[in-house]
């Protein structure tokens, strides 16, 4: 089955070309079409070049593929998932439709976050059998349960010991849930974290207000005159370089017209400095524009450079981390609402900030370093679901992912609302664009820099 992806100004859609030809006026296409079935995801049909396409809308979803690529099934993911096939297969039936024609595999099966719903895609001329499908699904969720968390590890293989019987039928599924619930509604409640002391949490204001813990954001724009001597600092070269190269092509040309080198054309000599002096040019254009570009990110370099340098010792091996640090309280469990604040990014990942690349605000100051020192980083705005969070209105819940290989850092947007964007170019659906020194990174209104 060939799947493709496309993004539509705000939307993001998961397209599907039917392996059978779909019968628009049939029941089941209509109702997919015209109907909005919760735990389906909504779609139309469009032909394109005589093949019937399906349209999915994905916006802000993420595929259980995706998402689970580098985590564990815990025993809450399983009952989400569990609840989601049992739901959109009585939703199916309400509806009098196949529910043959689920498509129950992890690349098409997408997930709420936030919401922890899930979703299904319908695709009328593909079907198969659903106990086959779940086996199929089981047998890739097993190798990827969290095998620490016992309730995950019976619910899991319960479930697909039922799936392998004869005659399974969806009330093994719920039967499942409610027995491993009932087991953990059972258990004693853990007793609540005791509230922060004052004088605790006076001697924490102390620490976080130390002058060694302030640091200071990139100086001041240095004044005109500064910069007009170091551009002419860095021509001295070309221009020495072009005053050789003027006195030479004189000689040679002076030598041609006297007769001592007249194999040598006037018109050839001029052609060739002519030549010689816009490649100089070019290349002193690219070095300038290069060193610009270098002085502009040098006060975020050096802002990351100040924020490791205490614990580089420590991640090296050769020392431990400062003795404030180390006697720095951690902070407690809130016990009402938090309120969300927006503009400052939360960057879970930020007890190792020796990670060997960052991502830098733009704004110095606006958001916090992003440190990229794990192989899957998520972006995006809710707690929990991202590695690091950035609550600003715009990102998406979870919104992008960074995934490190060999040394290099690969960029893929999340099906976002508002999109990522490398350098001015918004990056499509399930494309991985590797990053580079320097790159400006947009997540929606977000902006950053890549620091490696």
């Amino acid at each position: 089955m060939r799947a493709e992806y496309k993004r539509d100004v705000s939307h993001n859609y998961l397209i599907l070309e039917s392996p059978k030809e779909a019968d628009t006026a049939s029941y089941q296409v209509r109702m997919l079409a015209g109907n909005v079935i919760p735990a389906i995801l909504h779609c139309r049909l469009q032909n394109l070049d005589g093949k019937q396409m399906f349209y999915y809308e994905i916006t802000s979803r993420q595929a259980l593929f995706s998402y689970y690529e580098e985590k564990m099934f815990a025993a809450e993911d399983l009952r989400m998932l569990f609840r989601g096939f049992a739901g959109a297969v009585e939703q199916m039936a309400e509806y009098l439709m196949n529910p043959e024609q689920l498509l129950i595999r992890p690349e098409y099966i997408y997930l709420d976050i936030e919401k922890k719903e899930v979703f299904f895609c319908c695709l009328p001329g593909e079907e198969r059998e659903v106990q086959a499908q779940l086996r199929d699904l089981m047998e890739y969720l097993l190798p990827k349960l969290d095998h620490e968390d016992q309730e995950a590890v019976l619910l899991g293989y319960g479930v697909y010991r039922k799936i392998l019987e004869p005659g399974f039928q969806l009330e093994d599924i719920k039967e499942a849930i409610y027995h491993e619930e009932q087991k953990v509604h059972q258990e004693p409640p853990v007793p609540e974290r005791e509230t922060e002391k004052p004088e605790e949490a006076g001697e924490r204001r102390e620490i976080l207000e130390d002058e060694d813990f302030m640091e200071e954001e990139p100086g001041p724009k240095r004044r005109k005159t500064d910069r007009k001597s170091e551009t002419g600092t860095a021509l001295l070269p070309w221009m020495a370089g072009c005053g050789a190269a003027i006195l030479l092509m004189g000689a040679v040309l002076a030598a041609s017209l006297t007769g001592y080198l007249p194999w040598i054309p006037a018109e050839k000599i001029m052609g060739f400095g002519a030549a010689a002096f816009g490649a100089g040019g070019f290349a002193a254009w690219a070095a300038g524009k290069r060193r610009k570009k270098q002085d502009k990110t040098a006060p975020w370099k050096e802002k990351v450079k100040k924020e490791a340098a205490p614990y580089e010792p420590a991640a090296r091996g050769g020392g431990e981390l400062p003795e404030r640090i180390q006697k720095m309280p951690q902070p407690e469990k809130e016990s009402g609402p938090r309120e969300e604040i927006f503009g400052e990014t939360v960057a879970l990942s930020a007890g190792c900030v020796s990670g060997p690349a960052s991502l830098v605000s733009r704004e110095p100051g606006e958001l916090a370093t992003i440190y990229l020192d794990r192989e899957f980083t998520v972006v995006g705005k809710m707690p929990g679901a991202a590695d690091a969070v950035i609550p600003v209105p715009t990102v998406s819940r979870v919104h992008a992912r960074i995934r490190e290989k060999d040394g290099e850092y690969y960029l893929a947007d999340l099906n976002s609302r508002n999109g990522t964007s490398v350098n001015g170019t918004m990056l499509q659906n399930e494309e991985e664009y590797r990053l580079q020194d320097e790159d400006e990174v947009d997540f929606a209104q977000a902006r950053y820099v890549f620091v490696k």
